[in-house]
C-alpha cells in the first residue's frame, strides 16, 4: 500500500497546482498588457510543439541499497489548444531512453498538461502535467535486470518563447518527471515502492 497512497499523493499534488495555475490565469490576463509576437493567440487556437533534449533518469525504492543513475535523451512531443491568452491546455508524450547501451532503459509518460504565462510580454511560461508513466526499476547500481512498472507521475517545468514568425517559434524547456512505479520483482529480488526521476533540458520547435 505504500506506492498507492505516494502515487495518490502525486497525483493530488499536481492537480492541485494545476487547478491553482488556472484560477491564476484571468487575474494575470488583466495586470499585464501581453504582446502579441509572444503570446497564445486568444482561444480555440490549436499549438503544438517537438522537441529533444538531455535527460538524466533516477530510481529509488525503500529496499534498494543504492540510487540508480543514468544520463540518456528525452524526446517530447506536446499538442492541445489554447482557452485563453495565456493559458494552453493539451497532452504531452514523453520518452527517455539511456545513452548506455548496457543500461537499455526507457521511460515513457503521457500527460495532462496546463501550461500558463504570468508575464505574457516576456515569453517565461511554467508547465504542469499529470498522467501515467512507464519504466523500469533495478535493484541495484548496475544491475543488469530490469522490470518495467506503471504508475501515476507528474511533471513540473519552465521556458522560454521565442517567436520565429507569425506562426513559428523556439522554446527552451526544463523540467522534471516524478512518477510512482509500485513495487517490482527484479532479477528475483524485491524493489518495493519504485520511485522514477526523469530531468531534462531540451529545445523545441513550437507551431500556433
Amino acid at each position: 500500500m505504500r506506492h498507492t497512497s505516494r502515487a495518490v499523493a502525486l497525483g493530488r499534488g499536481a492537480i492541485a497546482l494545476a487547478t491553482l495555475l488556472l484560477a491564476a490565469a484571468p487575474v494575470s490576463a488583466q495586470v499585464h498588457t501581453p504582446s502579441p509576437a509572444r503570446t497564445p493567440k486568444r482561444g480555440g487556437g490549436f499549438w503544438l510543439d517537438a522537441g529533444a533534449g538531455s535527460g538524466r533518469l533516477r530510481l529509488t525504492c525503500t529496499t534498494c541499497p543504492t540510487v540508480v543513475a543514468a544520463g540518456g535523451t528525452a524526446v517530447t512531443v506536446s499538442a492541445g489548444f489554447t482557452p485563453a491568452r495565456n493559458v494552453l491546455l493539451g497532452l504531452q508524450a514523453q520518452q527517455w531512453r539511456s545513452s548506455g547501451s548496457e543500461l537499455g532503459r526507457r521511460v515513457s509518460s503521457l500527460l495532462a498538461v496546463v501550461q500558463w504565462y504570468p508575464w505574457p510580454a516576456t515569453g517565461f511560461f511554467m508547465r504542469a502535467g499529470n498522467g501515467i508513466v512507464r519504466g523500469p526499476g533495478t535493484p541495484q547500481a548496475g544491475g543488469a535486470a530490469t522490470s518495467q512498472g506503471t504508475g501515476v507521475g507528474f511533471a513540473l517545468g519552465v521556458g522560454y518563447d521565442v517567436k520565429v514568425n507569425r506562426r513559428l517559434g523556439l522554446t527552451v524547456q526544463a523540467a522534471t518527471h516524478i512518477a510512482a512505479l509500485g513495487d517490482l520483482t527484479v532479477g528475483g529480488q524485491p524493489a518495493d515502492d519504485v520511485i522514477a526521476y526523469v530531468t531534462r533540458l531540451g529545445v523545441a520547435v513550437v507551431l500556433r
